[in-house]
């Protein structure tokens, strides 16, 4: 918005004209009727002020308009007090009212400037965001082919070496390639979120890609529990629903020892499909469940880069189930484990604006109370 810029659009000038038309109207009252000038010299100030809070002039105008004003009700109540028809002590309102709208002239044009002001912080903030969401989507699918290319390479010279160490140290090199290849394809799918043909959404039933994962990560050792409930279908795109599951149980891998268990968990709850994901882990601890959800947040930033993850599996999560019109939340007790659980719609989803994440801290043996986005309430297992 322009300084100086009215609230409503140049067309609506016929209000001024309206409003000039009236206050004329009224002092033609004021000038025919002395005896009960007082009600139109009020309508008139009354509606000039109400006028100028939707309008907003310009300062000269608003400053010719006053002038005007004050002139003429102040000439009409000097005829009326010369005449014997008004004590002296009215013309004092004709300053007394201009004051008060001046007052609000002041009031109203400060609060345009901060209009303003905010709008042109949004909208530079708004720029920046699409620049940044832009420079992410370049940057990640420029990294793609040389990493590519740099790991076929490294993965040939760790198989052709005769060298032990050197084809040791190629396999070092092929890991970080392929970590670094894993940020950049999260990187970019972070950055495609906001598109509307993120998703291509199919009624499909949940089981077989939570079976999926069972066979991806069953050589894993962990102590694996895979459940599934009945009519778990939902409108999901599967590919997109599962890299949030491989997310949430690499998270439960990287926070888990041999002996721990992971379960997951899907089934029907309400009017929502809700697939958890619940380790005896190391938990999370009460202070980093507010940033978890970060990009690049670590719960415990101590943890070595090859089992605490790059910080972008659990925002890829959030943004895929908000993508669905679901929501994610999660629960969590050190030393005892934590639970993730998402919720997607059983029904045709729509898009969900806000923070979906609900944070709570688990009691081991007690049942959580939750309340998501999709709009039902579940108790957490």
């Amino acid at each position: 918005m322009r300084a100086e810029r009215t609230e409503w659009p140049k067309r609506d000038g016929w209000i001024d004209v309206a409003w000039a038309l009236f206050s004329i109207a009224n002092l033609a009252a004021m000038f025919v009727f002395p005896s009960w000038e007082t009600v139109p010299f009020h309508f008139i100030w009354v509606s000039l002020t109400l006028l100028y809070g939707f309008r907003v002039w310009h300062l000269r105008p608003t400053l010719a308009v006053l002038g005007a004003v004050m002139l003429f009700t102040a000439l009409l109540i000097s005829i009326d007090i010369r005449s014997g028809d008004q004590p002296l002590d009215e013309l004092t309102e004709v300053p007394l009212m201009a004051a008060m709208f001046l007052a609000m002239v002041w009031h109203a044009r400060r609060r345009l400037a901060a209009m303003e002001e905010i709008e042109r912080i949004s909208e530079k903030n708004a720029r920046l965001l699409e620049r940044e969401q832009r420079f992410v989507q370049d940057a990640s699918h420029e990294l793609r082919t040389p990493i590519t290319v740099a790991l076929g390479h490294a993965e040939l010279i760790q198989r052709t070496a005769g060298d032990p160490v050197i084809a040791e140290d190629a396999g070092v090199i092929a890991d970080e390639l392929m970590r670094l290849r894993r940020v950049a394809d999260r990187l970019l799918l972070l950055a495609g979120t906001e598109d509307p043909e993120f998703l291509n959404l199919r009624r499909v039933d949940l089981e077989p890609i939570v079976m999926d994962a069972a066979r991806r990560w069953n050589a894993t050792p962990r102590r694996w529990r895979w459940t599934a409930g009945e009519q778990t279908t939902a409108p999901v795109d599967a590919e997109r629903f599962g890299v949030a599951l491989d997310a949430l149980i690499e998270n439960a891998v990287n926070h888990t020892v041999e002996d721990d268990a992971i379960e997951v968990d899907v089934r029907r709850r309400d009017s929502a499909v809700v697939v958890s994901v619940r380790d005896t882990g190391t938990g999370i601890p009460a202070v980093d469940l507010d940033r978890i959800f970060d990009r690049f947040a670590r719960a415990d930033p101590g943890r070595s880069r090859h089992t605490g993850g790059a910080g972008l599996g659990l925002p890829i999560v959030r943004a895929i189930a908000q993508a669905h019109g679901g929501g994610v939340h999660v629960r969590s007790a050190e030393g005892v484990g934590t639970t993730f659980e998402v919720r997607i719609p059983a029904a045709a989803p729509t898009r969900v604006m806000g923070d979906n994440v609900v944070r709570e801290d688990a009691v081991p043996d007690g049942v959580a109370v939750i309340e998501d986005a999709v709009g039902g309430r579940g108790a957490g297992s």
